[in-house]
């Protein structure tokens, strides 16, 4: 059944306008309530946004990737960041990611990581809550059930305190497979553009997160599933040849990462097997409206019971249920086919195996299936709120509260206070709102919801994560990881780090730091946080690790070594007979005086000085090992430089050899390198712990070295003609509906409109304000 507007062939009515002005009004305020609300928890705790990854990988990286934006610098792969430095094949930095490049920029600009970190963070919430809303209206939910339950959904567990707390690259895919699930069903009843799903879709595959490509597949699956039901066969082919553009964006993304492998020491982890790691369970899900359950599973440091609400939903979605009218919340012109396929599959794989083929820990996916659950809730609130049999359903409430509240006492009764209080809040804030409905409408039982959602945040925020259980027989190395002191000021570390020179090379363990008591942050520097002391340091985070070097250091893909790396530092390398650290034209020498006691009391080696010791390290400083300018760091007897420019992908060296000889240069030998020699292609070399080596002749030449991340032309090329082919599709679909409008055709109406059987609207203004006990149909 078509409305008025759906039948209207002429211009749009002043009413229709009016409409679509309130609708972004709505979104743009749905995504400032958002990121109001999650401002809390950076208020409690500074460092809430920088956690995890964002301190050791993602902001520091930011930082510097901004400020190279700005003086006009992109390489794809920077030789000054060792085994973390081939960007384009760790994929998840988004090189290639519009949104994020100028995110990069905005970092730049900040000395405070943590709140560059939550300005981000936040953005990204934000964002999410908005294209929650838009994904909810477009199923066709009411605005104020749309807005309580987009509110809730950047402030899931998972959600908040997993990704936005320390993987952003998750949050950012989330994000924009939400949008794309929006547009792309927008997209499949004739509403929508192609190039929108398209843009969205690509924003998302650019993250580098793989999370986004299947996401994105299974809610193409759901939306094809739901067009094949109805025999749209037309639309189902013009959203097949969509996803496909989307793919190839991929790519552009991916293909370095593929042709990078064989020289890294990633895991393989294409397979089928189940280590229970990060497996959420059913009990798990049933516990989600409980604000303080943790899951007990096995997670980081060998932990049977989890910290963080890693698998909370929403505060006031199960205790509503037994509030809900069952009845009448499917229309007939919005069918949910999609949204319960994809909760469906969702929930298959959040279930496990931990190991699916390239997809792991399978609670990465728990916010999936949560936002299409939460499609479903928007639809049944939708419908109104019960207002008969009040006892049996304020009972059941009462019961399923309280079923939460004893989960969640039964994982961690240590902190039963805890617990009670966050029940008897809940059970609270869900009668009230029912009391609310019927007494004075949904709107005042919406604020109340809204309002319930401040108060669990900052709840949460305040008393999680939980203290570890007491394990006095068991070691947990993720407790130590917690205790180490984070350093935030870019200002700060640089002080601390006053006393290096030129390349850096820290051999250290992240637990000492925490056996030292009272450490300012900063005198010991992991994964991307030797960023913000301004010099070029060895250690670096990789998702990648070039195996060959990490293995020359005994090095982690963090920073951390070995107790046997200072010796491997200092051995002679291979046929050069020179120690390593000279290959890597070390000036810095940090040591960890817990890890190597001896060495870090003792004398330094000849031509190294004492720049700094005390009980937690130990720094030794030399002049530069090699006069050279450019990345060159060691050449064999008989060959003379007579210059060397270049630090970046490229480096040009001219040299006088009187006998064959070898160069080694300062640079890992990533696939991607070529040489060339008099402008004649040379065969690039692997050598002493994976360093780039050229043998070269005897005689006067010019040497230079070039690098193309594999796969990147192909991937350029891909993302063209996907672009060129969605830009055609969209033109003949816009000039479809243009010869449709001319033959007086149905003309698709931009608001979804009030349900076909009267169910009110409250927020556009039509329909009455549903009151206690006015039945609905």
């Amino acid at each position: 059944m078509s409305t008025a507007a759906e039948r209207s062939t002429g211009p749009p009515t002043s009413d229709r306008r009016r409409h679509r002005v309130l609708e972004v009004v709505v979104v743009v305020g749905v995504g400032l309530a958002v990121a109001v609300l999650t401002t809390i928890p950076f208020l409690q705790r500074h460092t809430f946004y920088y956690r995890g990854d964002n301190p050791e990988s993602f902001v520091p990286l930011w930082h510097q990737f901004g400020e190279r934006l700005r003086s006009g610098q992109w390489p794809p792969m920077d030789p000054a960041g060792w085994s973390g430095g081939n960007y384009a094949a760790e994929a998840a930095y988004a090189l290639w990611n519009p949104v994020q490049l100028l995110d990069y920029v905005l970092v730049s600009l900040f000395d405070d990581l943590a709140a560059a970190a939550a300005v981000v963070q936040i953005q990204f919430l934000a964002l999410l809550g908005m294209g929650a809303y838009l994904l909810f209206r477009e199923y066709g939910a009411c605005r104020v059930a749309a807005v309580v339950v987009a509110l809730g959904v950047p402030v899931m567990g998972f959600t908040l305190f997993y990704e936005a707390s320390g993987w952003p690259a998750g949050l950012m895919a989330f994000t924009w497979v939400t949008w794309f699930w929006w547009a792309a069903r927008r997209q499949s009843r004739g509403h929508l553009l192609p190039v929108v799903p398209f843009v969205f879709g690509a924003l998302g595959m650019t993250t580098g997160n793989p999370y986004a490509a299947l996401g994105m597949v299974v809610v193409l699956a759901g939306i094809a599933a739901e067009l094949l039901a109805r025999r749209e066969h037309r639309r189902l082919g013009g959203l097949v040849l969509t996803g496909a553009c989307v793919g190839a964006t991929a790519a552009l993304v991916f293909l370095p990462l593929v042709g990078t492998l064989p020289v890294t020491e990633r895991q393989q982890v294409a397979m089928l097997a189940n280590d229970t790691f990060l497996v959420p369970q059913l009990g798990d899900v049933a516990a989600s409206s409980a604000p303080t359950y943790v899951p007990a599973i096995l997670n980081w440091g060998g932990a049977l019971v989890e910290r963080l609400p890693s698998t909370y939903f929403l505060w006031f979605a199960l205790p509503l249920l037994p509030w809900v009218r069952w009845h009448g919340w499917r229309r007939p012109d919005r069918p949910v086919t999609s949204a319960l396929v994809a909760a469906a599959v969702f929930g298959v794989l959040a279930l496990g195996p931990s190991n699916l083929w390239l997809f792991r820990w399978p609670i990465r996916l728990i916010e999936y299936l949560y936002l299409a659950l939460a499609v479903v809730l928007a639809l049944l609130l939708s419908a109104g709120l019960a207002g008969d049999r009040i006892r049996a359903r304020t009972l059941t409430t009462v019961a399923v509260v309280a079923a939460g509240g004893y989960l969640s006492f039964a994982v961690r009764p240590d902190v039963v206070l805890m617990h009670v209080v966050a029940a008897l809040v809940v059970l609270v804030l869900v009668l009230l709102a029912v009391a609310a409905f019927h007494r004075r409408g949904p709107v005042l039982s919406a604020a109340v919801l809204v309002v319930g959602t401040a108060l669990v945040v900052t709840y949460q925020s305040g008393q999680l994560p939980l203290p570890p259980p007491e394990q006095p027989d068991a070691a947990d190395d993720a407790d130590a990881v917690v205790s180490l002191p984070t350093p935030v000021s870019i200002t700060e570390v640089r002080e601390r780090t006053s006393a290096y020179r030129g390349t850096v090379l820290q051999l250290a363990s992240r637990a000492s730091p925490v056996t030292v008591p009272a450490r300012p942050p900063g005198d010991l520097l992991f994964g991307n946080e030797p960023l913000m002391s301004g010099h070029e340091s060895i250690v670096r985070y990789s998702g990648m690790g070039f195996a060959e070097f990490v293995d020359a250091l005994c090095m982690d893909y963090r920073g951390q070594v070995c107790p046997e790396a200072l010796d491997r530092a200092l051995r002679p390398a291979g046929a050069t007979g020179v120690p390593l650290v000279d290959l890597l034209r070390v000036q810095t020498l940090v040591i960890d005086a817990r890890l190597f006691p001896g060495p870090a009391a003792g004398p330094p080696p000849d031509g190294w000085s004492v720049a700094a010791r005390d009980d937690l390290r130990t720094v030794w400083v030399r002049g530069p090992t090699v006069g050279y300018d450019g990345r060159l760091s060691w050449v064999s007897p008989g060959v003379e430089v007579l210059s060397d420019a270049g630090t970046g992908v490229r480096e040009e060296v001219r040299f006088q050899a009187a006998r064959p000889g070898t160069l080694v240069f300062a640079r890992l030998t990533w696939p991607g390198y070529t040489a060339t020699l008099d402008g004649r292609p040379v065969r690039v070399l692997d050598g002493p712990a994976g360093l780039l080596t050229v043998a070269v002749p005897a005689g006067r030449h010019v040497l230079e070295v070039d690098f193309r991340s594999p796969g990147s032309s192909v991937g350029a090329a891909a993302l063209g003609v996907a672009a060129l082919v969605t830009l055609g599709q969209s033109v003949v679909w816009a000039v479809g509906g243009h010869r449709r409008r001319r033959r007086g055709g149905p003309l698709p109406t931009a608001d979804p409109g009030p349900a076909p059987d009267g169910t009110p609207d409250v927020l556009s203004g039509r329909g009455d304000a549903v009151r206690a006990g006015t039945p609905q149909p």
